[in-house]
């Protein structure tokens, strides 16, 4: 599809992108951090001609690919909510079970959420329970690509497949949906909310011209759903209770009908992972699937969403075909033999600036020894991934770092931040064995150089590089061990290592 969109275009794509851009670009992607020193190098060592994919396999046979796509489902899912525990933990457990993405939506509307494989998915709709706006437009948004909050008032104005019939549709499935007590957790210090499934609560509007409507159920294609007699189901945390809505809850008949829709359902997915992995989406804004806003690649989203479906809506399938394609693995510097393509084409290879955690995760990873790839033990390999985690949250928890944007702009902020902040300076003095450290034990200036470039950029120095900074370390032998934190630093504050390139 993309090929033939190029030819038709006339579009020269760029060059494929290098074996150490390749393995920073994935390691990124699929682990949340820069590579280690040692992967760097054995990447860059290694002959076997599918190097690429079985770098791919063996970091999503990782534990940290679970704990990753976990973070990132959450920042997908819940957006200023993220990063609450038990919703990220229960993703985690989800991708680590490869549960198909049917399941985890069945899972977050519907529960069970009294048992342990289950137990946070309620967080989505905790959230927003006591906002039947938020959950309307969140779960219209984030789950089938389609934003209707325009159609409240009135029918869409600019977007002529969305009206209000669409808007208190999808109301319906969740005005009897309720906040109905508070109580604490056994073994918890905090309060939860329970839910509750209200017998009762149709919604009543107003259109534009003064007509008093009541809203039928109905999904985003138009699509009228029947419900049988409701009945009052109360979704508690105590395993004694019952732990899911009764068959006629409406949140069970919206899960029903977007899946046997399927098209909104498995778009919104595919389009969102795609952009996330390739920079923007297919459509784009993600959220503004509509009749006048058509893909960007004719035909792609379409066969990519019936190969999800059909595949039994199979997460690490199609991440692996996304990672895999020759569009993910272009250069992200645009070919010199022809015109800078546009954003849509998809003809050159995102630039994509680390998001908070990737950068807190890469800076952390200077704090100590860099062998992650080298467990055999499972349990290890994670203990080590939560350690990192932890040193991590010590960079953000502070002074935030700049988010991505589709327009990214590093702020005065970010760097005050990374020149003063302690936690910062402390990566750059000589302590333990961070970084600092061990380029400090090194007495040729080249060697600290090619160390300082795999370790930080993934890649060894070019000829003027090493040179140049050879030279500059050898003038300051009198203080060595800082000039070496010195060296460290300037590559850490640099486009290159702020960027996924």
């Amino acid at each position: 599809f993309v090929e033939k969109h190029w030819r038709e275009s006339k579009v020269k794509p760029a060059l494929p992108v290098d074996d150490a851009a390749f393995l920073r670009r994935i390691t990124l992607d699929l682990a949340g951090r820069i590579p280690s020193r040692d992967e760097a190098v054995a990447f860059a060592q290694d002959r076997r001609p599918d190097r690429r994919g079985q770098t791919i396999k063996r970091l999503m046979l990782s534990p940290e690919y679970s704990l990753h796509l976990g973070r990132v489902l959450d920042d997908m899912i819940q957006e200023k909510y993220a990063g609450g525990s038990e919703f990220l933990d229960y993703l985690r457990t989800a991708v680590g079970k490869h549960k198909a993405w049917d399941q985890v939506f069945r899972e977050v509307m519907l529960g069970p959420w009294d048992v342990d494989d289950t137990k946070g998915a309620d967080g989505f709709l905790i959230k927003r329970v006591r906002s039947l706006d938020d959950l309307t437009n969140d779960t219209a948004r984030i789950f089938f690509g389609v934003n209707v909050s325009c159609a409240k008032c009135h029918n869409h104005p600019l977007v002529a497949d969305w009206t209000q019939d669409h808007y208190y549709g999808m109301a319906s499935f969740f005005t009897r949906t309720i906040e109905a007590s508070k109580e604490k957790r056994k073994g918890k210090n905090k309060e939860r909310q329970d839910l509750s499934e209200k017998a009762t609560s149709d919604i009543v509007f107003m259109t534009k011209t003064g007509e008093k409507r009541t809203a039928r159920l109905m999904f985003l294609s138009s699509r009228v759903v029947e419900e049988a007699p409701a009945k009052t189901v109360k979704v508690s945390f105590s395993p004694a209770k019952a732990t899911a809505p009764a068959p006629a809850s409406r949140r069970a008949l919206l899960v029903k009908a977007a899946l046997e829709e399927k098209t909104f359902f498995s778009r919104a997915l595919v389009n969102r992972l795609w952009a996330y992995y390739m920079g923007r989406g297919l459509v784009q804004p993600v959220d503004q699937m509509h009749s006048a806003n058509p893909p960007a690649i004719p035909g792609l989203l379409e066969w990519l969403a019936a190969d999800f479906s059909d595949h039994g809506y199979n997460l690490d399938r199609l991440i692996a075909g996304l990672i895999s394609s020759k569009v993910y693995q272009l250069q992200s510097i645009a070919n010199a033999a022809g015109e800078e393509p546009s954003d849509g084409a998809f003809a050159v290879g995102p630039l994509r600036a680390l998001t908070p955690q990737q950068l807190a995760f890469s800076l952390s990873m200077l704090g100590g020894e860099q062998t992650p790839f080298r467990f055999k033990d499972a349990r290890r390999w994670t203990q080590w991934y939560k350690d990192l985690e932890g040193r991590a949250a010590a960079l953000t928890k502070s002074e935030p770092l700049d988010p991505r944007s589709d327009h990214f702009q590093s702020s005065t902020a970010e760097a005050l931040y990374l020149s003063n902040n302690p936690e910062i300076q402390k990566l750059f003095l000589p302590a333990n064995k961070n970084l600092a450290a061990r380029l400090g034990t090194m007495k040729d200036g080249g060697q600290v150089v090619d160390a300082a470039f795999w370790t930080i950029l993934s890649r060894p120095p070019d000829n003027e590089e090493k040179a140049y900074l050879a030279h500059w370390l050898d003038d300051r032998r009198q203080t060595w061990p800082r000039a070496c934190g010195e060296l460290a630093w300037a590559l850490v504050t640099s486009a290159e290592f702020r960027f996924n390139h």
